[in-house]
């Protein structure tokens, strides 16, 4: 570790004292958004070229991500017609390392003991059970549908698509992030 954190600091992308916290600079911010920025454009290609399943996104997009150059990516990204987010819904970083802030809420927050509309905004990371659960349902960003709390706890959410009727569990309500959605705006 201290081997890594050392390049880091001899590369400039990370402040450090020893035996104290280590900062990224500027430029190593800059750097990391980057890589989100590549990883999240090779999750879109995976999936809407190739049609990969969720469950399978993050693992190929981690390994093709070292070997890709950047004129692979400039063509990826255009073949995408430039994506702002990734199949879960997380937003790509710009070129100069900008990135949108969330405007949602996890979706147990959302749930009551009535019926209560919302919009699927984006997914967390999650276990590749989770992520295929979910996907199997069409329960992705975009996704409108109904919830309730199922317990006066909020640990168990009744949900309900126009596809699918069913039961979240802590493991899928808790990667599930949504925003309210207003029925008269359908």
């Amino acid at each position: 570790m201290s081997e890594q954190v050392k390049r880091l600091v001899d590369d400039g992308l990370a402040d450090h004292e020893r035996y104290k916290s280590i900062f990224l600079t500027p430029a190593g911010h800059l750097e990391t958004m980057r890589a989100v920025r590549v990883n999240r454009m090779l999750r879109c290609f995976l999936h809407d070229v190739l049609s990969l399943p969720w469950s399978e996104l993050a693992t190929n997009a981690d390994a093709l991500e070292a070997s890709s150059s950047p004129r692979f990516l400039q063509r990826i990204e255009a073949a995408l017609d430039q994506p702002t987010h990734d199949p879960y819904g997380h937003p790509i970083p710009t070129a100069d390392g900008r990135i949108e802030s969330h405007q949602d809420t996890p979706l147990w927050e959302l749930a009551r003991r009535r019926w209560v509309p919302v919009r699927i905004t984006r997914v967390a990371d999650a276990p590749v059970e989770t992520l295929a659960f979910l996907d199997e349902r069409r329960l992705r960003p975009g996704t409108r549908l109904h919830i309730r709390a199922s317990t006066a706890e909020v640990d168990i959410i009744e949900a309900r698509t126009a596809q699918w009727h069913g039961t979240l569990l802590p493991a899928g309500a808790a990667v599930l992030h949504a925003s309210l959605h207003n029925e008269a705006a359908r």
